[in-house]
């Protein structure tokens, strides 16, 4: 099933495409506005979560890598799917001074690409998101044929102001919370000792948990994104002893909050308002312009929320500089 796949990937983009994927990061250099969606970890990371097969692939023009596309497919619920994050399609990432003309055609046979592989699999609906303020030209080709539109409210901090700018936008509760973290534990970004702490880290996420909530494999490729500069892992220890972190990734623009974990006994103290402080200082001097939190999640939302993901994203709030509205589109696929 998989070559098949491959083989419409191939012959609907002809020279423009490699599989391999050996120019992924030479798209990265040449880019801007890169998400942590765009990292090659990532979509490994994606694929062994939802146990996919990978189908990303680079594009090409006149023997020039100019772009990238996050894709794989799994089944869910018996039923194939083919995304870029396991929800929905991620768009396509072009180098900065691809022309306009070049982009829309590769856009168009990307399309093409995708419509095939439903037919193929039986798919009958995809999603996707715009995922900057201003609409792409790959949102508005899938809009001309969309059934759904919806939006979703997402959480972030412009890492371009001071950090003192950046704390007036705390909620005014958070700040006597971040003072109280930072000086009763120790919270630090975790630099020595790597394959120990993070091995703490899986840990405490088991014991969070009470179960295996993904493979080791999934862990082990974060574990190596840190090694790659592309996340890090902050810690925070009581005497020692690990009480709580916070996994976050990162490019050369944007910062993701991915994973947090915080032993349940001391839910009611404020582990991960040191965390977040403490990875906002971080992303600052790595040069990220954004940092994303995560999505405000409200009784609106196409997916209800539940109370627990009201309450998580209520604390993501309190740190958040600003929320946009983030556009989404639900398109019919297949025959």
């Amino acid at each position: 099933m998989n070559e098949q796949l491959k083989n419409i990937i191939v012959e609907t983009l002809a020279k423009n495409v490699s599989l391999d994927c050996k120019d992924w990061n030479e798209v990265l250099s040449k880019s801007s506005n890169i998400s942590s969606f765009h990292l090659k970890s990532m979509v490994d990371y994606y694929v062994e979560y939802f146990q996919g097969e990978n189908l990303s692939f680079v594009l090409y023009e006149n023997n020039q890598a100019v772009g990238i596309l996050p894709l794989f497919i799994n089944k869910n619920n018996k039923s194939w799917q083919i995304t870029g994050d396991g929800v929905q399609l991620i768009q396509p990432l072009f180098i900065n001074d691809i022309a306009k003309k070049t982009q829309k055609r590769l856009e168009k046979k990307i399309i093409e690409v995708v419509e095939k592989i439903s037919n193929q699999l039986g798919i009958k609906t995809i999603q996707l998101f715009n995922a900057n303020v201003q609409l792409s030209s790959w949102y508005l080709l899938w809009l001309n044929r969309a059934d759904k539109s919806f939006v979703s409210y997402q959480l972030a901090i412009n890492l371009n102001n001071s950090l003192d700018s950046v704390k007036l936008g705390f909620r005014k509760s958070y700040k006597p919370l971040v003072s109280k973290a930072l000086n009763k534990w120790s919270i630090s970004v975790c630099t020595k000792d790597l394959y120990e702490n993070f091995d703490k880290f899986r840990l405490l996420h088991l014991e969070v948990a009470g179960k295996e909530t993904r493979s080791i494999e999934s862990w082990s490729i974060q574990q190596q994104q840190i090694v790659n500069n592309e996340a890090f892992l902050v810690m925070v220890k009581d005497k020692g002893v690990l009480i709580g972190a916070g996994f976050f990734n990162y490019t050369k623009d944007i910062g993701m909050y991915s994973v947090g974990v915080y032993k349940r006994e001391l839910f009611d103290e404020p582990i991960g308002h040191g965390v977040q402080m403490k990875a906002i200082e971080v992303l600052k001097e790595k040069g990220c312009h954004t940092y994303y939190i995560g999505q405000k999640v409200t009784e609106l939302d196409v997916i209800k929320p539940t109370k627990k993901e009201l309450s998580i994203a209520h604390f993501k709030e309190g740190f958040s500089g600003y929320v946009y509205a983030q556009a989404h589109l639900e398109v019919s696929v297949g025959e």
